[in-house]
This record gives C-alpha cells, sequence and structure tokens, in this order.
C-alpha cells in the first residue's frame, strides 16, 4: 500500500502584523501608566463642622494629592476615623478626578463648668485648648449615675435645639432626682427630667406657639408655659 504523507506547511512569520502588536501593546501600557499617576485634581470634605479640612487632608495622607487611581479610600478613612471628633467617614470618587470625604462628627453633648471638659455622645470626654460656640454648659455637679442618663437622653436630642441651650443645671427634688433646668439661649428656661427628656426635641414647634413671650416651660410635668412678668 502507497502511504500517503503529510505535508505540514510552516506559516510565515508576518513582520508587519508583529510591529503593529508591538506598537498597540506599546501605546497601551504608556497610556495605563499615565492614567495611574494622574493625580487627585480636587479634594472635597463635607460634613465637617469641629474639624478642619486641612485636618483630615492631612490625617487622611492625601495632602500632596498622589494618584486618583491608588488612593484607597477605605485607607484613608481608616486614618481619618482616628480624630476625636469623627464618628464615620467614606470617600467618594467622582468624574474628573474629584475625590470626596463625607465626615459624620461626633455630637457634642455639653461643656463641664468645673473642669473644662467637652462630653461627647459616645461619652468620650476631650480638653481643648479653644472653646466651642454653641455647647451648653453643665454648671453644677451631678453624680456618676445621673451623668450616664444625661449622655443618654442628650444623644436623642436634635443637634439644632441642643445647640439653644445655653447652661444646664442638674436641680433634683425629693419626688424628682433626674430633674434639669436648661437656660436657653433665647432667654427662656425649660424644666425637664430625664425620662421625658425627647419632649424637648418638641421645643423649636412650641417656641413658635409662644409669639415671642419669653418665660419657663415645663417640660417635667404639665408640659405648660409660664409667661415671666
Amino acid at each position: 500500500m502507497n502511504e500517503t504523507k503529510k505535508v505540514i506547511k510552516r506559516r510565515k512569520f508576518n513582520f508587519i502584523k508583529f510591529i503593529i502588536f508591538v506598537v498597540i501593546t506599546f501605546f497601551f501600557i504608556l497610556f495605563f501608566s499615565h492614567i495611574l499617576k494622574k493625580p487627585i485634581k480636587n479634594i472635597i470634605v463635607v460634613g465637617n463642622n469641629m474639624v478642619s479640612d486641612e485636618e483630615i487632608i492631612e490625617t487622611g495622607k492625601i495632602s500632596n494629592y498622589p494618584s486618583f487611581i491608588k488612593t484607597n479610600g477605605h485607607n484613608v478613612c481608616k486614618r481619618i476615623k482616628k480624630l476625636d471628633f469623627i464618628k464615620d467617614c467614606k470617600v467618594s470618587k467622582k468624574w474628573n478626578y474629584i475625590f470626596e470625604i463625607n465626615i459624620t462628627e461626633y455630637k457634642i453633648l455639653y461643656k463641664v463648668r468645673s473642669n473644662n471638659e467637652y462630653v461627647l455622645e459616645d461619652n468620650k470626654i476631650l480638653t481643648l485648648d479653644k472653646d466651642i460656640i454653641g455647647v451648653p454648659l453643665l454648671i453644677n455637679y451631678i453624680t456618676d449615675d445621673i451623668t450616664d442618663r444625661l449622655n443618654e437622653k442628650l444623644t436623642e436630642i436634635s443637634s439644632d435645639v441642643l445647640s439653644k441651650v445655653s447652661e444646664i443645671e442638674y436641680s433634683p427634688t425629693n419626688y424628682d432626682d433626674k430633674r434639669f433646668i436648661l437656660y436657653m439661649a433665647d432667654g427662656n428656661m425649660v424644666y425637664i427630667t430625664l425620662p421625658k427628656a425627647e419632649n424637648l426635641n418638641k421645643y423649636n414647634d412650641i417656641k413658635k406657639e409662644l409669639d415671642g413671650k419669653k418665660g419657663i416651660l415645663y417640660l417635667d410635668s404639665g408640659n405648660y408655659f409660664e409667661i415671666k412678668e
């Protein structure tokens, strides 16, 4: 029998196609390298009040505007959250190389007059070298157990209403050891008891009904307003 021989054709090396491939690959790598090195164009910080933009940016280690793509938002927030006032941090990368940092700060509940310490909503205590405007001042001593309850209840009060409180005075009675007087910045006084402290959130609505009158608002019992003579 005659054996049939297989003829194997060798492909001819296409030099032109090879050169085109190399050139395309080179420009792709060059373009990708350029994109990786492209720095952050703009840094936007929102939601902060107690901590400055500069401190947040420096703590996040992005003050030198590093690579937009290489900069890890999670790591940036991890560093920023080490600051005392920072409760949460989220990073969003926007179009045109914009790096946006969204900050949530801990609420300051009050300042203790006796030692100038600031109490935050997470019960953290800070001593600062500056005065903060719009923070209530606790003017007298309260026991630890009442302090814990006060902190818990003030956390439930809106920041807007809390900023209207000028001073907090512990004023217990024989039948209510959780009673406080709040001296408001607008000249009114408010009595509250801690079990009903959430009623203070209604202060803005109640004030609208007072028609500019000043006096004492009893939110501890009865919920009535006594006009000053």
